[in-house]
């Protein structure tokens, strides 16, 4: 039979704020009152009224996600992270995802105005300052994921780009290659220029130039890798390896080398950066740098339900920085690598 808290208040012999509070895990109720509150529920199966309990409580147990694309195995596996904490929480996840900048302001302003979420995830590595406005009047708790350093008021979970990235080139000159192309990011993305810091400074701390002929502009895209390593190779000097600031951009060079009969690493090595599930499909296989993406989205999901219980103050800064280690393939010349990673 259907049941609703008034019949489980009278069933329990107790008020209905009673039930209420037993049922939320809010306020005093006896121990002994709470447990047969809990067992009267659980015999009926009963389930609370999202709708109903948002409107006594103000809240919604929703939590708002926005990311820039949704079907790149990267960001599927932050949802992942995130929805497996929510899950744990009783909490449902609203997601969507930003395409270009007008539309990150529209689905935040969105998200933040309608009272439809608790609190919300944001990643938007291109922040400009009409985001960077909302937030600062946002009443709501938000956490960013991958935002650029200069947000280090707010709170913020993201890759420690530079190392991943000063680590893998770092490995490639250890081979002694001496001529090491990439293939660049999107311009403006936060990601994206702390992985091509990461290249130079690698280089340079070698004794090694840092040559514009062997920097192509990419986009994260398959695309762009693809192109990217077609244009390196087809220039008179050619790179001897290839950072690719992605996997998926990696991926598309490794179709590029196929066709044009370009043996990886005799040829060239290639090497990527998130060591997504399909980077390791690739033969050889591809070293990259590993990056704890589904950890990316659960530790910032669990600081986000502390914030909106209060267990941690929404309006104090904290930024956690999360380290990246290399796994080793035979796309860098590696032999007996076996998916080693070493941070």
């Amino acid at each position: 039979m259907d049941i609703n808290i008034h019949e489980i208040a009278r069933r329990a012999g107790v008020s209905i704020a009673t039930v209420s509070r037993a049922l939320n895990n809010n306020g005093a109720v006896r121990e002994e009152t709470r447990q047969k509150i809990l067992q009267i529920a659980q015999e009926f199966n009963y389930k609370p009224n999202p709708i109903a309990r948002g409107l006594s409580t103000r809240q919604t147990d929703t939590i708002g996600v926005i990311l820039p694309e949704l079907v790149d195995e990267f960001f599927m596996d932050i949802i992942r992270g995130i929805d497996e904490e929510a899950y744990r929480a009783n909490r449902y996840v609203m997601v969507s995802s930003s395409h270009n900048q007008r539309n990150i302001v529209e689905t935040l302003t969105e998200f933040m105005g309608s009272g439809r979420v608790d609190g919300l995830i944001l990643m938007a590595p291109e922040m400009h300052k009409e985001v960077i406005r909302i937030l600062h009047k946002s009443k709501r708790p938000m956490v960013l994921l991958n935002s650029c350093k200069d947000l280090d008021h707010a709170v913020s979970f993201r890759i420690n780009n530079y190392q991943g990235a000063f680590a893998i080139v770092e490995h490639l000159i250890g081979h002694g290659y001496k001529n090491i192309g990439m293939i660049r990011g999107p311009e403006g993305n936060c990601d994206a220029e702390e992985r091509y810091r990461g290249y130079c400074d690698a280089l340079q701390r070698n004794n090694l130039p840092v040559q514009r002929c062997f920097i192509v502009a990419g986009d994260f895209t398959t695309k762009s890798g693809y192109y990217g390593l077609m244009r390196l190779m087809s220039q008179p000097e050619k790179p001897e390896a290839i950072f690719a600031a992605n996997d998926m951009m990696a991926v598309g060079a490794y179709e590029a080398a196929k066709n044009a009969n370009i043996n990886i690493p005799k040829d060239v090595a290639i090497v990527g950066f998130d060591d997504i599930f399909l980077s390791r499909l690739l033969s050889p296989r591809l070293t990259t740098v590993h990056v704890p993406i589904v950890e990316l989205g659960s530790k910032a999901m669990r600081y986000l339900l502390k914030m909106i219980t209060g267990e941690v103050d929404a309006n104090t800064a904290y930024v956690e920085e999360l380290s990246a280690g290399l796994v080793m393939g035979g796309s860098c010349g590696c032999t007996n690598y076996a998916n080693q990673t070493l941070f």
